[in-house]
């Protein structure tokens, strides 16, 4: 957080200093300012100083109206001091031997829980099914490709539900799961997924772009995050390491394939099971087999060479 201090008012505010701290009408507007500022509605300044009013939430006042040229300003000299701040929000790498700057957006944090009525995930996919995950990553795939809106609302429409009937009173029931929206797997009623997106097409764009955020979010942090399971560190990049310098697409791991694969072992039961069953019980399990494999081939080679 930063701090800034106001001795004539001896108050101090403070503001978020990275994304993971902002309110969620913050990280919206956020957002928004980012999606103008790359369709050149705004400069760079502009984004940085309607940041810094968001952020602090300052508001014009009538009596800006009536302050003397000087006092405007000193005013107006502070605000621009103060959007200098805003560069922790922006990062500079570079590319083709150029600094490039871009804007610090992906979280693992769903910032928006509730959607035009409905209910999405919690943080970092912790409650979402391999059948949703799978079938989710489909429509962020299209829309990060073609930028088509129909795949980005249903992106939204399957991870954002309605929630359970009666859930005031199941959720105090000792059999309740802790999960509000209702079930998605294979056999949902697609015509309920199409009335769901229909329904959050007509949330504002910024919105529904934050979902797409999240989910881009969560999914670096399946390829390249370190969870901890029973206090061991598991490293997921393993899983998506070339096996060879062949130019094929070896990240992108056969989601049905996959699916078929764990279902022939049992773990997680029948096929429909094992696509029901929780993303993350299914990520420690393809990790586990992955890396007894790989020591089983060390040992392999290792006997070989002796």
């Amino acid at each position: 957080m930063h701090t800034i201090e106001i001795p004539e008012k001896k108050k101090a505010v403070d503001f978020p200093s990275e994304i993971d701290e902002m309110t969620a009408d913050q990280f919206t507007c956020y957002v928004d300012l980012v999606l103008k500022y790359v369709s050149s509605k705004i400069t760079e300044n502009q984004f940085k100083m309607r940041l810094v009013q968001k952020l602090l939430d300052l508001r014009m006042s009538f009596r800006y109206a009536f302050l003397s040229v000087e006092e405007k300003e000193e005013c107006d000299t502070s605000l621009v001091r103060l959007s200098e701040l805003m560069d922790c929000f922006i990062e500079e790498y570079q590319k083709d031997g150029k600094p490039v700057k871009a804007f610090k957006l992906k979280s693992v944090r769903n910032f928006l829980p509730v959607i035009s009525g409905y209910h999405g995930p919690r943080d970092c996919f912790e409650n979402i099914s391999y059948c949703e995950y799978r079938t989710a990553r489909g429509y962020f795939r299209s829309f990060a490709e073609d930028g088509n809106e129909d795949s980005l609302n249903h992106l939204v429409a399957v991870l954002y539900r309605p929630a359970k009937k009666f859930w005031f009173i199941r959720k105090f029931m000792q059999s309740s799961d802790g999960e509000i929206r209702i079930p998605f797997h294979s056999k949902s009623n697609p015509l309920l997924l199409e009335q769901r997106a229909r329904k959050i097409a007509k949330a504002p764009y910024p919105v529904r772009y934050t979902v797409f955020l999240y989910f881009s979010g969560c999914e670096d942090f399946l390829k390249t995050g370190k969870p901890q399971v029973d206090g061991v560190e598991l490293d997921f990049s393993q899983l998506y390491k070339e096996k060879s310098s062949e130019n094929t697409d070896k990240s992108d791991v056969g989601m049905v394939g996959l699916l078929f694969s764990l279902a022939e072992t049992g773990v997680f039961g029948t096929i429909e099971q094992t696509d029901n069953a929780n993303l993350w019980d299914i990520m420690v399990r393809v990790y586990q087999v992955v890396m007894q494999m790989k020591s089983l081939e060390e040992k392999t080679k290792s006997n070989g060479a002796c």
